[in-house]
């Protein structure tokens, strides 16, 4: 008789019929039965924790927290999530020593039981039988179950490709990722189709055995330098004793018969790339572009005088059309036909190819720089004056303003200060004119106070008055016994 811990199960069969027993820490006996058909055996004791245990085709299975359990049941695979199972299966195998995969694992495989876990920014080729698959990035995972399931690597130790890789090809199927100002160039049995950048930001995906993809052409402004690296490379290598000058530049021949070299500088931009790329082909467009600029600038130039070319090249945009304008004009009808669009073209630098005539031309250059610098000399000299002398009446103008302004703010001061002793006494007179009239009506409202008026009126008068009392005789003397009161 033993004991069982409290962490553990005693698991014992009864002819093969699996049975477990938690005796939570109590000691267990075994049961012997007299009937010899009944087999009881113990199979031993097991942690509750246990990753696998049974027997006799039942059976506990502990998945750990954050694996899967790989096992087979009737041959088939079968994958166990985290948590404990109870599997009563006759056909059930596991082995726990390889059973458990991690769920971060990128690529579960079991038999024929896959699972993809693409991350972000990458992208998977696999193959289901004879059919490619490219599988993009996306939360869930991808399950497949089927036998002819195939996973293509893309380095022994890394299973997926760059998502923003701009050409990804697996089998018959084509992901193509052209950028904005640009666009794909493909052919379907040999006819010509144009991938233009998706609105929806996704990539172009084409499953045809028969498309073939060629590379990626530019529809943005690009500028060259004509002559270009290869025209002069080829140039060289025909003539091995040509002077610099003569490789680096374009040589031209004038209406007088003089040599001019000529580099010049070409914006363009390809509108319609379906038709440039079907008249010129990928690698034609820059050599047409060069043959047709210099070829129209060579009609131009047979029809002008070195003189009329250099004053022309000097005078951009000036008077009469330039034969710049008249080459670009030309220039721009002829590259339209072939889905091009030009922007700009201009002389980079021009050179006589005479070196006498040349010299003549730098001497000539050096005296209308100088005359020019002596013009411009002069007139910054009768500029300063100018300046001067604006200044100076400038400054004369101010100060008579400012007086003219002191004397009318003076004058202004006088006749407000006229006007408003005049206003006051207006308003004195009203005020008087008011309390009278206002004093008439108080004494025709009440007639005694007049009359009190009156008495004090005739009161005052008597105040100043002198009286004089004289006798019967009408004699006034001193001695006659006169009474004054004043």
């Amino acid at each position: 008789m033993s004991r069982v811990p409290p962490n553990c199960f005693l698991m014992g069969h009864r002819n093969q019929k699996t049975e477990l027993s938690d005796p939570q820490g109590k000691r267990v006996a075994l049961q012997i039965v007299p009937d010899p058909t009944v087999i009881v055996e113990t199979l031993g004791t097991y942690e509750k924790t246990e990753p696998f245990y049974g027997e006799f085709g039942k059976y506990v299975l502990n998945v750990p927290a954050g694996y899967y359990a790989k096992a087979k049941s009737k041959n088939e695979p079968v994958l166990f999530s985290e948590g404990p199972h109870v599997i009563i299966d006759s056909t059930f195998q596991f082995e726990p020593d390889s059973g458990f995969v991690s769920q971060n694992e990128p690529y579960i495989r079991h038999l024929t039981l896959h699972i993809l876990r693409i991350p972000a920014g990458k992208i998977a080729k696999v193959w289901v039988g004879t059919e490619p698959r490219i599988l993009e990035s996306r939360r869930e995972p991808y399950v497949f179950n089927d036998a002819v399931f195939e996973l293509q690597p893309s380095s022994p130790g890394s299973f997926f490709f760059d998502a923003t890789t701009q050409y990804v090809e697996h089998g018959s199927l084509k992901r193509i990722i052209p950028h904005t100002g640009e666009v794909g160039i493909g052919y379907i049995n040999g006819i010509l189709r144009i991938i233009h950048p998706d609105k929806d930001f996704r990539p172009t995906l084409i499953n045809s055995p028969i498309f073939q993809f060629d590379s990626f052409i530019s529809t943005s402004l690009q500028t060259c330098l004509f002559p270009s690296e290869e025209t002069k490379r080829l140039y060289q290598k025909d003539h091995h004793h040509a002077a610099p000058d003569e490789v680096n530049y374009k040589i031209f021949q004038t209406r007088d018969s003089l040599s001019i070299g000529i580099i010049i500088v070409v914006a363009f931009s390809v509108s319609n790339p379906e038709v440039a790329i079907t008249k010129l082909g990928r690698d034609g467009i820059i050599p047409h572009l060069e043959n047709v600029s210099f070829a129209d600038m060579g009609k131009v130039i047979q029809l002008s005088s070195l003189q009329e070319v250099m004053l022309s090249s000097q005078k951009i945009g000036t008077g009469a059309q330039s034969f710049q304008d008249q080459v670009k004009s030309s220039l721009k009808k002829d590259l339209k036909e072939y889905g091009i669009q030009l922007n700009r073209l201009n002389i980079e630098s021009m050179t006589v190819m005479d070196k006498g005539i040349s010299k003549q031309l730098a001497e000539k250059s050096t005296l209308n720089a100088e005359l020019t610098t002596q013009q411009a000399q002069l007139v910054k000299k009768y500029d300063i004056k100018l300046t001067k002398a604006r200044l100076k009446a400038d400054i004369a103008n101010i100060r008579l303003t400012q007086k003219n302004q002191a004397l009318i703010s003076s004058a202004d001061s006088v006749l407000l200060a006229a006007k408003l002793n005049a206003q006051a006494i207006l308003i004195q007179a009203e005020a008087k004119q008011k309390a009278e009239a206002m004093q008439g009506e108080v004494y025709l409202k009440y007639p005694k106070l007049l009359e009190l008026e009156l008495a004090k009126l005739h009161w005052s008068v008597l105040e100043k008055a002198t009286v004089f009392i004289t006798s019967s005789d009408g004699d006034i003397s001193s001695n006659s016994g006169l009474i004054s009161m004043v």
